[in-house]
C-alpha cells in the first residue's frame, strides 16, 4: 500500500509522507494486533487521511458494494439504474431529471440520455437534479453537458492531469449528440452536500461557464480521479491519482466544493428554484 501510494497519489510530497507513515507505524508494531478486515482497513484509512484530508482517497476490505444501496454519513444512498431517474413535466411546463451518478458514454449510455433529453426538448426551463449524485463518470459529464450548448461549439469543460503519468486529458463538449441540444433553455442544478466527483464536475463546469444556476447546498469537496489498487488478503486502497484543472478558474473544487448562487437546505432546493423561475 505505502509502494502504490508513493508512485499514484497525485501530489508528491504527500505521497511520499503517506509511504513513510505507513512503514513507520508498520515497523513500531502498530497493525500488528489486526488480521487483514474491516478493523485494519478502517485504521489504515484513518492513518492516512490524518495526512490528506482527501475523500476520495479509502483503504477498503472484502468485495466492494455494487448494490448501489447503503448509507453515508447516515443518509440513505439513492441510486437510479445507470444514474438516470425519471423525467418529468411540473406545471409550467417546466422539465425536470434526477441523475444520481454519470456512466461511462457507451451506444446504450447515449441512447438512454437522448432519450430522455427528447423528453425535456420543449419545456421552458430545466432542472437537474443533483441532490443524490454521488459521481462517476466524466465522460458521462461531458456527453450530458454537450446538450446544454450551441451544436458544433468545442467549449472546453475541465482538464484532468495525472501524475503517475504525467499526461493530462481535455474535457470539450462533442461535436454532435442524438437529438437537438438546448442551448438557450434555462437549466437550474440541485445540490446538497452529498453530491461529489463528477456530480461537482458537472455543476462547477456549468457554473463557471455561465450556463446554469446552482441552487442547494455547498457539495462534498471531492475533485480527484481515482485508480483502485487491489492488495494481497482481500485489502485495495482507493487511490486518487489526478486533479481536475478547470479552463476558468484554472482550479477545482477539492476540499471546498461547488458554492451554490443560491444556498438553501436541500429540501429547500426545488422550491427555491421554482420561485426563481416563477419570477422571470
Amino acid at each position: 500500500m505505502a509502494e502504490n501510494l508513493q508512485r499514484n497519489y497525485v501530489f508528491e510530497e504527500a505521497a511520499k509522507e503517506m509511504h513513510d507513515e505507513l512503514i513507520e507505524n508498520w515497523q513500531n508494531g502498530r497493525y500488528d494486533s489486526l488480521d487483514p478486515g474491516k478493523s485494519l482497513a478502517e485504521l489504515l484509512e484513518s492513518d492516512l487521511r490524518r495526512i490528506v484530508n482527501d475523500k476520495h482517497l479509502a483503504v477498503r476490505y472484502g468485495a466492494p458494494n455494487t448494490s448501489g444501496t447503503g448509507q453515508f454519513n447516515g443518509r440513505d444512498i439513492k441510486k437510479w439504474p445507470n444514474g438516470m431517474g425519471e423525467v418529468q413535466i411540473l406545471e409550467g411546463n417546466i422539465g425536470y431529471w434526477e441523475l444520481t451518478g454519470f456512466e461511462n458514454s457507451n451506444s446504450q449510455y447515449r441512447r438512454l440520455v437522448a432519450s430522455n433529453m427528447a423528453m425535456l426538448a420543449n419545456t421552458q426551463a430545466i432542472i437537474l437534479d443533483l441532490r443524490n449524485n454521488g459521481g462517476g463518470s466524466p465522460a458521462g459529464v461531458q456527453l450530458v453537458s454537450t446538450y446544454f450548448f450551441p451544436v458544433g461549439e468545442k467549449i472546453h469543460l475541465n482538464t484532468l492531469y495525472f501524475r503517475n503519468t504525467d499526461n493530462s486529458n481535455d474535457f470539450y463538449t462533442l461535436g454532435n449528440v442524438e437529438g437537438d441540444p438546448m442551448p438557450d433553455t434555462p437549466l437550474y442544478i440541485l445540490t446538497s452536500d452529498y453530491t461529489f466527483s463528477a456530480g461537482e464536475e458537472f455543476c462547477y463546469n456549468l457554473k463557471h461557464l455561465g450556463r446554469a444556476t446552482v441552487v442547494g447546498e455547498t457539495t462534498g469537496g471531492g475533485a480527484h480521479p481515482v485508480e483502485t489498487h487491489y492488495l494481497p488478503n482481500g485489502m485495495r486502497v482507493v487511490i486518487p491519482s489526478g486533479r481536475a484543472i478547470n479552463p476558468i478558474t484554472g482550479t477545482n473544487w477539492e476540499g471546498v466544493g461547488v458554492v451554490p448562487h443560491y444556498e438553501v437546505s436541500e429540501e429547500d432546493a426545488l422550491p427555491k428554484v421554482l420561485d426563481l423561475i416563477s419570477e422571470k
